[in-house]
């Protein structure tokens, strides 16, 4: 139920019972059917929140139909200020939900890691996140400008190819995924002596910042370097040559965001957690990508337990 998050998941964990036993968490490699529409529900609400980003919340046009022509601040700061109050609200309260509401006790068996982080995670987590959020509105405010000035065109009316459109925004998620596992593939090291391992180099002083989350919550879900972030949210910029509308745009950044931060809060069902990423923070040499579309199962690189991280890369070095 992640397209109906938090409420299926607060009214679910208010009426459990609390003498129910977790169930034991598993990792697949690929998305089930069932899976693949709710991936399909929760990207149709990045859109929906998309639209009400472009034609609710501003007092007035939307910087891309116009305004962000010229350099101003006055259209900047509102992305600025909504991206933060996002994160802030969605992350904020999903951890205190976990984490230290009345029903943190009732929660605690189905915490994927039974430890609970060190107040000193949350806050640097929290602070990354917030850089995370800045470099998300960067982009979109760049954008925003492209479209204004006309240097990059875009379909205005998208009930002109409806199919074309919904097969975008439905899978968002899907889409995204691959660009996702390359270049976070990219900033582990690559074992292999070929080539220099830049994602040694990589991973040393960009992505390790994240990997201090070793346990994580939802403002883990983008507690990432500022080169980092820039590459997660850039996943946006897939639909630009196709002429998307600047809704799938700005959906694309929500779904990264949202996706994140719920699937890091470290909690199976009630809670968002993702165990198959879950695992990449436990054990590091795996599950680079999502099982939307299984590019770990088809490199080899998925695992569902700590020791078959050590059969892929004992495979991988004869």
């Amino acid at each position: 139920m992640p397209a109906l998050w938090p409420v299926g998941h607060v009214f679910e964990a208010a009426t459990k019972k609390s003498k129910e036993e977790a169930p034991t968490p598993v990792a697949s490699p690929i998305l089930d059917l069932v899976g693949n529409f709710t991936s399909f529900a929760g990207a149709l609400r990045g859109f929906l929140l998309a639209l009400v980003c472009i034609y609710v919340l501003p007092t007035d046009t939307y910087p891309a139909f116009g305004p962000a022509a010229t350099w101003q601040w006055s259209w900047m700061q509102p992305i600025v200020v909504r991206n933060l109050c996002a994160a802030w609200t969605i992350c904020g309260f999903w951890d205190w939900f976990l984490y230290f509401s009345p029903l943190k006790a009732k929660l605690h068996k189905y915490k994927l890691n039974p430890l609970y982080p060190e107040w000193s995670q949350f806050q640097h987590d929290a602070f990354w996140t917030t850089s995370a959020s800045l470099t998300a509105a960067a982009i979109e405010v760049a954008m925003c400008h492209l479209w204004a000035t006309g240097r990059v065109e875009y379909q205005e009316d998208m009930w002109a190819t409806p199919v074309w459109n919904a097969a975008w925004i439905l899978g968002i998620t899907h889409w995204r995924v691959p660009h996702f596992w390359l270049i976070h593939r990219a900033m582990h090291p690559w074992k292999t002596k070929s080539v220099p391992d830049l994602g040694k180099i990589l991973y040393k002083h960009v992505h390790s910042l994240h990997h201090r989350s070793y346990n994580p919550t939802a403002f883990s879900g983008t507690s990432m370097h500022p080169v980092e972030s820039t590459l997660y949210y850039s996943a946006a910029f897939i639909c630009v040559p196709f002429g998307c509308h600047p809704a799938i745009f700005l959906a694309c950044i929500i779904d990264c965001a949202v996706g994140a931060w719920l699937g890091h809060d470290g909690f199976q069902w009630p809670g968002s957690g993702d165990y198959f990423h879950q695992l990449h923070h436990a054990h590091f040499d795996c599950n680079y990508g999502a099982v939307h579309v299984p590019l770990d199962k088809w490199f080899g690189t998925f695992a569902g337990s700590k020791g078959a991280v050590a059969k892929i890369w004992g495979r991988s070095s004869k």
